[in-house]
């Protein structure tokens, strides 16, 4: 089965998680070489996770997971934290972000 037809279950799922503004999004761009997700000093910017399927090596095929930040505030931000925790239900191995990037 080529890279390209592998189906998103069959895939390594890795998720990116931290607090608003750690650089999430930033990784994301970088892994992927592409402006994927939006990149902006307002804390809150990624409100819904953001999946790209790409091949990672050694690994292979992947889905790379943007996710909200966990310290989001309010009635709005416990929505997006909840989306971001159901990310931890499908992937495989995460990274934490504590500090920002430069």
């Amino acid at each position: 089965m080529s890279l390209n037809n592998t189906p998103s279950s069959e895939r390594v799922h890795i998720g990116i998680f931290g607090r608003r503004n750690a650089g999430k999004s930033s990784i994301i761009n970088a892994l992927t070489g592409q402006s994927l997700a939006i990149v902006s000093d307002v804390k809150g910017t990624t409100t819904d996770p953001v999946l790209k399927a790409m091949e990672l090596l050694p690994l292979g095929p992947v889905v790379m997971i943007d996710t909200p930040g966990l310290d989001d505030e309010g009635e709005l931000g416990a929505l997006r934290i909840q989306k971001a925790y159901q990310v931890l239900n499908k992937i495989s191995p995460s990274w934490w972000l504590t500090a920002r990037l430069a």
